[in-house]
């Protein structure tokens, strides 16, 4: 009886063998193993945006001032794209680029990999050729020793159109200067230009924000840690660069991203900063000309 027994067995193990096959010692499937189905995606599709279009109220289908060859401020490629994607409290750091083709809606701009793409006008900040700065100028510009745009205080004009500034906006230990090269910068005369410092009424006090962009009464922004941000005029208060206060003067100074009441301690007009000490405590911060208001 074994003998026959065990002559089955072979057999079997070599019919299954013949057949490529292998015994199911396998458990049977149960709830508590069977492989769980990945969700459906049911996140809605970016809106495909024309040529022009960008997802800021009151900013799409806007001209630009910018020349063939003029240098521009704008962003990269990619972050247009993940603009459109996820317009929600966006950021974006503006670079230098190359106008090469203006458009009226869209124009197409070279990076300094000689990599043309096309930008909506809204991102785009001219810089006229030509522009000349005195001592004590804000002009908007990029850190040439660095990148991305920046603010930067006049500290030295023997040359208008090869002033050296002094980097505004960096932390005291990051404290940058750099002569800026002709036709690299572009002077900020006026208090809705592009660079201009605004007080923008958000919640109970008032934020720091500078200014992108002004079609009609809406203003696109850069704010804190560079967030974009389409607000209304009325919804904002210019802040001059030129001090209009003097020490021992009440003041809200913007300590962090928000303006706080303070008291002027000390004003260096050749750096372009000012001392102020935080009422409420006694934090004493050095501030850059246009984060100090009256």
């Amino acid at each position: 009886m074994k003998t026959t027994l065990l002559a089955s067995a072979l057999a079997a193990a070599t019919l299954i063998s013949a057949c490529g096959g292998t015994a199911n010692t396998a458990k049977p499937t149960t709830a508590n193993n069977t492989a769980t189905a990945k969700a459906p995606d049911t996140k809605p599709p970016a809106p495909a945006l024309k040529p022009g279009e960008v997802p800021f109220d009151g900013m799409s289908n806007v001209g630009t001032t910018a020349k063939a060859g003029d240098i521009v401020l704008t962003v990269d490629e990619k972050k247009i794209a993940e603009i459109a994607a996820e317009p929600k409290d966006p950021t974006a750091i503006f670079q230098n680029r190359v106008m090469v083709t203006p458009s009226e809606f869209e124009s197409e701009v070279e990076d300094s990999f000689k990599t043309k793409y096309k930008v909506p006008n809204a991102y785009i900040i001219a810089v006229p050729k030509g522009q000349k700065a005195k001592v004590g100028d804000v002009v908007l510009t990029w850190w040439q020793s660095g990148g991305g745009m920046s603010r930067a205080y006049v500290t030295e004009a023997a040359n208008p159109a090869e002033p050296t500034v002094r980097y505004l906006g960096m932390s005291p230990r990051e404290d940058k200067s750099d002569k800026l090269k002709p036709d690299s910068f572009v002077v900020v005369n006026s208090e809705w230009a592009p660079g201009a410092v605004v007080a923008s009424k958000d919640g109970p006090g008032h934020e720091f924000a500078y200014v992108l962009r002004v079609n009609g009464d809406k203003v696109l922004l850069s704010r804190f840690a560079r967030k974009l941000k389409v607000m209304p005029k009325a919804d904002l208060t210019p802040v001059a660069y030129k001090p209009s206060f003097k020490v021992g003067d009440e003041v809200k100074a913007a300590f962090f991203s928000s303006f706080d009441p303070a008291t002027v301690v000390a004003i260096d007009p050749k750096a372009g900063k000012v001392t102020v000490k935080r009422k409420t405590g006694d934090e004493q911060k050095d501030l850059d000309f246009g984060e100090v208001m009256k």
